[in-house]
């Protein structure tokens, strides 16, 4: 029987509105993830949430995404071919890559969900060493 932190990760791994999904910590370690991000690409995301207002772009799975808006805890990223929603809580990086094609509003709704309960969920600490892959 899969426990229910499990079960949270592999629900927002799984899910059928991002191409990519992606938990950070807020270290940059990867806790869990559908496909794997490159070698410190995390850690360029830790670094641009200190300094949000300046953060202009990323890399997440090889890929260059401009950001178009910045919020306090929350990026909005584009490329010509997938969007990036990324939002930082007080735990971790929630990440989810799109195709560009697709409408926005479901993914943001859905990271909105998924932060709360990712957040409220006292038996994720966002310290998690094993990784989640799907």
């Amino acid at each position: 029987m899969i426990n229910k932190k499990d079960k949270v990760y592999k629900d927002f791994l799984e899910n059928q509105l991002f191409y990519a999904t992606f938990v950070v910590s807020l270290e940059g370690a990867t806790i869990a993830y559908n496909k794997s991000p490159q070698i410190g690409e995390t850690e360029i995301i830790v670094k641009g949430f200190k300094n949000v207002k300046k953060w202009t772009s990323f890399q997440l799975i090889g890929e260059q995404y401009n950001i178009n808006i910045r919020e306090n805890n929350r990026v909005y990223g584009q490329n010509e071919k997938r969007g990036c929603i990324i939002v930082k809580t007080n735990k971790a990086f929630i990440i989810g890559i799109y195709p560009k094609r697709m409408e926005l509003s479901p993914r943001v709704l859905y990271m909105d969900k998924f932060s709360k309960l990712y957040e409220s969920d006292d038996s994720i600490t966002g310290l998690e060493k094993e990784k989640y892959v799907y």
